[in-house]
């Protein structure tokens, strides 16, 4: 009977190569390695035949371009319409200002800036609650010691009564978007609650009553860091700020952040715009504008001024 060719061809093979053969067929099917012939005179040495590189390299690890480029093709990138929904677009505002302002406190504490930080108009307590928030770890983050205060100023009955004829003129109270009375939220003790539930008692002073009295307030030794100035008008502009860089209080290195810059249809000719323009002027300020935020805001970082005093 004539042998079968499988038969025949294994019958011609060497042992040893019937045995790769036998070992790569059962390990392909999942099968346990076949018996191992018995050792036989040695086959003369031939050279290997060479192995394709990607049969025996290692695969590559898994990277996250590799995953980025399977999103990419499955057309699963985020788009803006993905999570910007109703919800965002109305809170974005408010964290744009939260951002600005914790960045802020985090700023003066890595450039060691000299001083407290200021609010000027404290309106519903969000902006003096973000900055004390921001203030939680000046423990371990703030270069000198004793720990900044947070000094809040607002008169708490709202605008005052607009007589500057900058403001008359100007868009927002033509319009009666400000007015007297306007922006009155919270109670001094409101605002102390909110707050003081954040930072100790003794890091918090509230000043009560119209600005251009209660910045007199203040002792002549006082440094401010921050500044974020929520006033509105050009004369409140002008009664917080004129007295902060008569007396020196303003650091080498600090921040002002104007909450309505943007306001009155962005006219340099009115409000906070009008109000700083005519402080540089009066007090030769030289400063970095780095930058708007949120809608309506803006800030600079004060290098120098006439009157400056040097860090004690």
């Amino acid at each position: 009977m004539t042998k079968s060719l499988k038969v025949a061809i294994a019958e011609g093979l060497p042992p040893q190569t019937l045995f790769k053969l036998r070992s790569i067929k059962r390990a392909l099917m999942g099968q346990p390695p076949p018996e191992r012939p018995q050792a036989s005179a040695p086959e003369p040495e031939t050279e290997p035949a060479p192995v394709a590189e990607t049969a025996t390299a290692l695969p590559e690890p898994r990277t996250r371009q590799a995953e980025a480029l399977e999103r990419l093709d499955a057309h699963k990138i985020s788009a803006p319409y993905l999570f910007f929904d109703v919800d965002d677009v109305l809170i974005l505002p408010a964290k744009e200002i939260a951002r600005t302002l914790t960045l802020s406190v985090m700023y003066i504490n890595s450039a060691d800036v000299k001083g407290d930080i200021a609010e000027f108009g404290t309106m519903g307590g969000f902006t003096a609650r973000t900055l004390a928030n921001a203030m939680v770890f000046d423990p371990r983050y703030q270069p000198n010691q004793p720990l900044r205060k947070l000094r809040l100023f607002d008169s708490f009955e709202g605008l005052p009564e607009i007589t500057a004829q900058v403001d008359l003129e100007s868009q927002h109270v033509k319009s009666g978007t400000w007015s007297k009375g306007g922006c009155r939220i919270l109670s001094a003790a409101e605002l102390r609650t909110m707050v003081e539930a954040i930072i100790p008692p003794s890091r918090v002073q509230i000043y009560e009553g119209w600005f251009a009295d209660t910045v007199k307030l203040l002792p002549d030794d006082t440094r401010l860091a921050l500044i974020h100035f929520d006033g509105d008008l050009y004369s409140s502009t002008m009664d917080a700020l004129v007295p902060c860089f008569e007396r020196g209080f303003i650091s080498k290195g600090a921040v002002i952040c104007f909450d309505d810059w943007n306001c009155n249809e962005a006219d340099p000719e009115a409000g906070e715009r009008k109000a700083w323009a005519d402080l540089v002027s009066r007090f030769d300020i030289v400063a970095s504008h780095s930058g708007d935020y949120s809608i309506q805001g803006t800030k600079f970082i004060v290098h120098s001024y006439r009157g400056m005093k040097p860090r004690s």
